[in-house]
């Protein structure tokens, strides 16, 4: 902005114009005067030296005002620039306040975006929690009752129930993990056809219970091995499927695969109601499901597709969707997957062998360190009956207390406890014991221990929460160098020995003192009744457990009379 520049140019010629011409003008008279006075007149020296000073006076003057002006001048463009900085300054504030209110309403907007997704997400959370709960709830009722309910159904019930819960928690934790940038990619080396076939056959059931079929196509050969993060394509694959049984309510959902040098596509498509355009951009997005009321109504809280994009992505993969309404949705994966040729340093999987029942070899003691009373009680319920003796103990402390007293070969030891930290309660066991127990980290997730990874070493082994029984026994396995006996085909694979030929002469006297109550019981056709006296005794040597083993078998089978005569036998 210019605040009027020629004006006041114009302006200031004007003034000083007059002044510089008037003392000219008497400049010149007065010269005049001076020379007729002092050549025609004689009267030089006096009147030129009046002369002199006056013409002096006059010069003073007008140089006073010239520089008067000139300095009015300078006043006058120093104002000019600092009002120009300052309107500069003010259309500046105002371009930022302009930009700040733009950015707080967007901010405000985002605000309500958010609160209504974790509303609609607390919501679903909810629904999708309680649900598995009541069922947990019911069946754990009907069970206390006494009701005629086959328990081996009611505890498949709840099983799948607590799984639901489990795999909800695991996805929350898993956004968690992805936000704060802890999630690492494995490098697996995976059978890429076992892995889809495993997958297909996970679904099969749910599909047809729905009346749907479930089609698995391959278009190219694929390699025997390739290698990858198996845990995170399987769960992008379990996803997909997932969702596309989930909506759709007749049809088929499918699960196609093109393989070509080195990287496959992955298409799984559903014959469902499809997804709207508009909710098309935001089906990725966490807690965002589709506005239609079909949707609306399935359970779920919109993380499925939103950590599958984020696991594709660390894959080094893409996934894309294309979805017409009323006529179904396809998910495009596009992911490399390198072959590998070299086997040498691979290991064939292990096939299952049934049910572990026992194992081989005297008896040995767990000490079970955990300050959730449940949580030690279920592992003693799962140890005793294998024939492990099994001692309790509520925190870091009473467990090094415990350690001394009953020099247990392995500890089962909870991570994150109160009083005694758990890894210094690993360090003064490795210290201070000379009998070092073998020990097993339990924690409720691998970042618990991931924060102290440099001291790994001290511990032998760790399993997560919620504890899985076959997880941990096959870990107890390695770390104890362990031969299990296994239930396959529900036959044990021990003989049954003859109790009347003294082969249980090395029962403890606890086990014989227990008699009497198991023969009342089983007498009685309370088969709880014999598990529970079972499951109290403490295995002494190994005549204990196997015979408690197999009485276990016997109450599986609901063979109470032989349960009886083995007693019975046993006593001669």
């Amino acid at each position: 902005m210019k605040i009027g520049k020629n004006m006041w140019e114009k302006q200031h010629w004007l003034l000083i114009a007059p002044i510089l011409l008037t003392a000219c003008f008497l400049a010149v008279v007065l010269f005049g005067v001076v020379f007729w006075s002092g050549v025609v007149l004689g009267r030089g020296s006096t009147l030129i030296w009046y002369s002199v000073s006056v013409i002096l006076c006059l010069g003073l003057q007008a140089g006073a005002g010239v520089w008067q002006l000139v300095l009015q001048e300078k006043r006058h463009r120093t104002a000019e620039v600092e009002a120009q900085n300052h309107f500069n300054g003010l259309k500046a504030a105002l371009d930022e306040s302009t930009r700040a209110q733009t950015a707080l309403r967007r901010a405000h907007d985002a605000a309500l975006a958010a609160n209504e997704a974790k509303t609609r997400y607390l919501v679903s959370v909810s629904h999708d929690v309680r649900s598995p709960l009541n069922t947990i709830y019911g069946y754990a009722q009907l069970l206390e009752r006494g009701n005629p309910f086959p328990p081996k159904e009611a505890g498949a019930v709840i099983r799948q129930s607590t799984e639901y819960l489990t795999s909800l928690v695991e996805a929350l934790l898993e956004v968690s993990k992805i936000e704060s940038k802890h999630v690492e990619v494995q490098s697996d080396i995976v059978s890429i056809r076992d892995l889809f076939e495993h997958v297909i056959m996970m679904f099969r059931v749910q599909a047809q219970a729905r009346g749907l079929k479930l089609d698995f196509i391959v278009h190219d050969p694929l390699p025997t091995t390739i290698r990858t993060d198996e845990k995170r394509l399987r769960q992008i694959l379990v996803n997909l499927l997932s969702n596309a049984i989930k909506y759709t309510d007749e049809g088929c959902v499918t699960l196609s695969v093109h393989y070509r040098n080195e990287v496959a596509r992955i298409e799984v498509s559903d014959t469902g109601a499809g997804i709207a355009p508009d909710d098309l951009e935001r089906v990725f997005d966490p807690f965002e499901r589709g506005c239609d009321a079909q949707t609306q109504g399935k359970p779920g809280i919109g993380l499925g597709l939103a950590i599958t994009r984020v696991l594709t992505q660390m894959l080094g993969g893409e996934i894309t969707v294309d979805s017409h309404v009323g006529v179904g949705t396809t998910f495009c994966l596009r992911i490399m997957l390198p072959i590998v040729h070299n086997l040498s340093d691979t290991a064939e999987p292990t096939p299952s062998k049934g049910q572990i029942v026992g194992y081989k070899g005297k008896p040995l003691s767990v000490l079970v360190v955990d300050n959730d009373a449940l949580q030690r009680d279920f592992l003693e319920a799962l140890l005793v009956p294998l024939g492990f003796v099994v001692h309790q103990a509520y925190d870091g402390l009473s467990g090094l207390h415990a350690v001394a007293q009953f020099h247990p070969d392995m500890v089962l030891l909870s991570v994150k406890m109160p009083i005694e930290d758990d890894l210094v309660t690993v360090a003064k066991i490795r210290s201070e014991h000379p009998r070092k127990p073998a020990i097993i980290m339990v924690s409720a997730g691998n970042a618990e221990l991931s924060a102290d990874a440099d001291r790994a070493p001290d511990y032998d082994a760790f399993v997560t929460k919620p504890v899985d029984s076959n997880t941990l026994l096959t870990t107890i396995g390695h770390v104890l160098h362990l031969e299990w006996i296994y239930v396959k085909d529900d036959e044990v694979e021990i003989d049954i020995p003859d109790f009347s030929n003294g082969y249980f002469s090395g029962l403890s006297s606890k086990i014989r003192q227990s008699f009497d109550k198991i023969r009342q019981a089983s007498e009685l056709g309370h088969v709880r009744g014999v598990e529970n006296v079972l499951n109290s005794l403490a295995i002494e040597t190994e005549s204990d457990r196997v015979f408690i083993a197999i009485i276990k078998r016997y109450v599986r089978d609901f063979d109470l009379a032989a349960i009886t005569r083995a007693i019975n036998d046993a006593e001669l």
